[in-house]
């Protein structure tokens, strides 16, 4: 029996992994979702767990070979692969291009000239070469990047759509094969090496200790109570804290948000290695949310790796990207409006984006979560002062209070020379609330001299198909199924559609579509049958019809799970939580 550790960069290729397990009878698989650097610092645990073979993909599995001393296998992308992906490509009305390692650009541009497209190919050595590539690709009017998961990341970063070229079932089994011979040539020549002898677990205080190419090579164990240590390695301040220490070669302090807290972080360079030392700051502490938007805090710290680029073809869709190059060229304030779930903050990330570098945070404020006093809070905490080279994207505007609208003017009118850098949103259009004195009238003027209006996603119908396609590309990493478009006819289905909900909601329907095709295309009686059950009025009794418990305990399992989606109007998130489970187990048991 083979003893091998898959290490996936992506979830739909955990998923896949996860059938094939049930299949395979010579190995006994465990699998583990990491990329990159995550990965590596996986695979090295592994190689002191007995493990025989590493199982990996792309730029992951070179990572790990030059990180262990067992075999790594490489999950190959075949031709199969990029011929997927680029059929759904063919969908998007905008200039893309492949950027990735040999093993991907080689086969895609020979896919590419066969069938004759017009996408470029680039083919990097390094990760450390798609920062620069995928600029200048940005600069020439490229707006799609396919690639591996470090592409598609970075492309995301810099305001790009990123597709990811995902791994079919071959080849897996491929890979599987190569597992076999690599384990008979080399089972052999395995080493017990323990890579982690010396961690400072008896220290209350958390330590991590990362190498020059900011790396978390060591962690104490108060470390690991206290973070995830993907988030400490993937936080942008941590790595400029690193960077700068190992430029100086001096001991350097700051105060940096992790975790739904605030650390002071001393960093001293030691024989080569960055050790940080973690202080928690209790006199600064702002509740604060990392990611659901549902939580009841009025502050977030949001990344930009979670964000798409506001996308559309259509006129008025056209002029808000015009608005947003124009106002990006300045500090001053932007007034988003619109309906809700139409992209409010995607359009307010696109000119954080576009203004600050990626090591500047973007600061969400909940005005309808602020209370009387919070903003003065902040005034004696020196929150604006910390993070005067950000940017503050206060949402929903006009839910605030009077108060708080005098305490938000105060602040602005008596801005220090850091001076704030402010984006705000709201649903509706102020001017008859400041008529009616609703709204105070000198913030809204002082807010409101740069203005974007997006319209409602029914008044721009020709965006749909686009919006479509990236919403797929999207889900691909995710979910990892086959689908690569959707019927000419499916895609007409949408497009009559009103939306109410804008694009936040086509966003989830997409999403349910995908999840429940098992084809390459989404067909027009999905659509039709998902748009019926959206247009079913409420039913108040609808708590009290009974479930059929004539069923196996999985069929009635599934009836209440696809009852409480519906009931939450196919938001996975919400459905997930009342059901008091996560959104991957969620889409596991709908299956």
């Amino acid at each position: 029996m083979i003893k091998a550790l898959v290490i996936v960069p992506y979830e739909g290729l955990y998923e896949m992994m996860k059938e094939i397990q049930q299949e395979v009878k010579d190995f006994q698989l465990d699998i583990e979702i990491g990329n990159l650097y995550e990965g590596v610092a996986v695979a090295k645990e592994a190689e002191n767990n007995g493990y025989h073979v590493i199982i990996s993909r792309g730029g992951t599995a070179s990572l790990i070979q030059e990180a262990v001393s067992i075999p790594v296998i490489d999950i190959q992308v075949t031709g199969y692969d990029v011929l997927r992906i680029i059929t759904l490509v063919k969908g998007f009305s905008r200039k893309s291009a492949i950027v990735g390692f040999s093993n991907i650009t080689q086969g895609a541009a020979t896919i590419c000239k066969i069938l004759d497209l017009d996408i470029k190919t680039l083919t990097i050595s390094k990760d450390t070469e798609v920062k620069e590539i995928l600029t200048n690709l940005k600069k020439h009017g490229y707006e799609v990047i396919i690639g591996d998961v470090v592409t598609v990341q970075t492309a995301k970063q810099l305001g790009l759509t990123g597709v990811l070229i995902t791994s079919g079932k071959e080849a897996i089994m491929d890979a599987l094969e190569e597992a076999k011979r690599s384990y008979r040539i080399f089972s052999q020549l395995q080493q017990d090496v323990s890579l982690f002898q010396s961690i400072l677990d008896c220290n209350e205080q958390p330590i991590g200790v990362f190498n020059i190419e900011e790396k978390l090579v060591y962690r104490n164990e108060r470390f690991n109570q206290e973070f995830h240590w993907m988030i400490v390695e993937n936080s942008n301040e941590i790595k400029k804290l690193i960077q700068e220490t190992a430029l100086t070669k001096e001991k350097q302090t700051r105060t940096i948000h992790i975790n739904q807290s605030f650390w002071n972080i001393t960093a001293c360079l030691q024989d080569g290695a960055i050790a940080l030392f973690f202080e928690k700051n209790h006199s600064n502490q702002s509740a604060v949310q990392d990611g659901e938007r549902e939580a009841k805090n009025a502050i977030e710290f949001r990344t930009s790796a979670s964000y798409v680029s506001v996308s559309g073809k259509s006129e008025p869709i056209q002029k808000v990207l015009k608005q947003i190059e124009q106002y990006s060229v300045n500090d001053k304030a932007v007034w988003i409006s619109g309906e809700k779930g139409n992209g409010k903050e995607l359009a307010a990330h696109a000119i954080y984006a576009k203004r600050n570098n990626l090591y500047d945070p973007f600061i969400v404020l909940h005005g309808e979560l602020l209370r009387t006093g919070r903003l003065k809070d902040f005034i004696v905490e020196d929150f604006f002062q910390k993070y005067a080279n950000g940017v503050i994207y206060l949402k929903n505007i006009d839910h605030l209070s009077a108060d708080i609208q005098k305490e938000l003017f105060d602040i602005i009118k008596n801005d220090n020379p850091a001076k704030i850098k402010w984006l705000v949103s709201s649903e509706s259009n102020l001017e008859e609330k400041v008529k009616s004195g609703t709204f105070d009238r000198e913030l809204y003027q002082t807010l409101g001299q740069q203005k974007i209006y997006l319209p409602p996603l029914r008044e721009r119908r020709e965006d749909i198909e686009d919006l479509v396609h990236v919403f797929i590309s999207e889900l691909h990493p995710k979910y990892g199924n086959g689908v690569v478009g959707t019927r000419p006819d499916a895609l007409a289905e949408l497009a009559d559609y009103d939306w109410p909900g804008n694009v936040e909601q086509l966003k989830q329907v997409i999403e349910q579509l995908f999840k429940q095709t098992s084809s390459y295309y989404i067909e027009k009686e999905a659509v039709a049958a998902v748009l019926a059950r959206l247009e079913q009025p409420e039913k108040k009794d609808d708590a009290l019809t009974p479930i059929d418990l004539n069923g196996t305990l999985e069929e009635i399992e599934k009836q209440v799970i696809t009852k409480v989606l519906e009931e939450e109007g196919l938001n996975q998130s919400k459905a997930a939580k009342r059901l008091g489970i996560n959104r991957s187990t969620l889409w596991r048991k709908l299956k």
